[in-house]
């Protein structure tokens, strides 16, 4: 059987996730958080050493949430996961990669550059990076705000929303979470701010089939 290396709260685990429960897809899901020994092979598997990772029956390894997505487009005909329409494929590509602009953005601040947070420099750091991150979601609720089928597509639930919809209630989680890991504490201490345009967007799609099954 196809096996899915995650980690299970990840905003990119649960949006590959999503994309194998558009296609229909079975597949066993491997905890790489809280099994070391899962870990270590799915670092081995893709060298980068993040989740998630996706392993068909063939022995075929990707990692990186985009390529699994991609690949996964292609090799499984069935519910598209992009629209037809230019104007509906710029909207979701500009979706996409605001939503990767902003976590990746805020993940590096609160990890590779937070040990730099005592440094003279670090408040201009904080002000340049996270002020893209916040621009970032403020231009995604602008996008969403005043859709009319609440979807980034014109017609229907779409790679786009998938890439927003986790990172959203990723977002959302963190302050909760923050108090037993550090990881989410230093994330909350950024400062960013999530749009209540987009809780709003997110409140329209909590109780589909998919995401329930998350």
């Amino acid at each position: 059987m196809r096996r899915l290396f995650v980690f299970p709260l990840s905003p990119y685990s649960r949006r590959v996730r999503l994309v194998l429960f558009r296609k229909s897809l079975d597949v066993e899901l491997i905890d790489a958080r809280s099994d070391s020994a899962a870990r270590e092979t799915m670092r081995r598997l893709y060298p980068m050493r993040t989740a998630p990772v996706l392993v068909e029956d063939s022995g075929l390894a990707l990692g990186d949430s985009y390529a699994i997505a991609n690949y996964l487009e292609r090799a499984y005909p069935g519910p598209a996961l992009w629209p037809q329409d230019p104007l509906d494929v710029a909207r979701v590509a500009q979706t996409i990669a605001l939503t990767d602009g902003a976590l990746g953005t805020v993940i590096d601040l609160a990890t590779r550059y937070y040990p730099l947070r005592t440094h003279d420099a670090w408040p201009g750091v904080l002000e340049d990076m996270g002020g893209r991150a916040q621009a970032a979601l403020d231009a995604l609720a602008a996008t969403v705000e005043g859709r009319k089928h609440f979807t980034i597509a014109e017609a229907n639930w779409s790679i786009g929303d998938i890439w927003l919809y986790t990172a959203v209630t990723w977002l959302e989680g963190l302050p909760a979470r923050a108090s037993t890991y550090a990881p989410a504490a230093q994330l909350v201490s950024l400062g960013w701010n999530l749009p209540s345009g987009l809780t709003r967007w997110a409140d329209a799609h909590r109780q589909r089939p998919d995401v329930l099954a998350l």
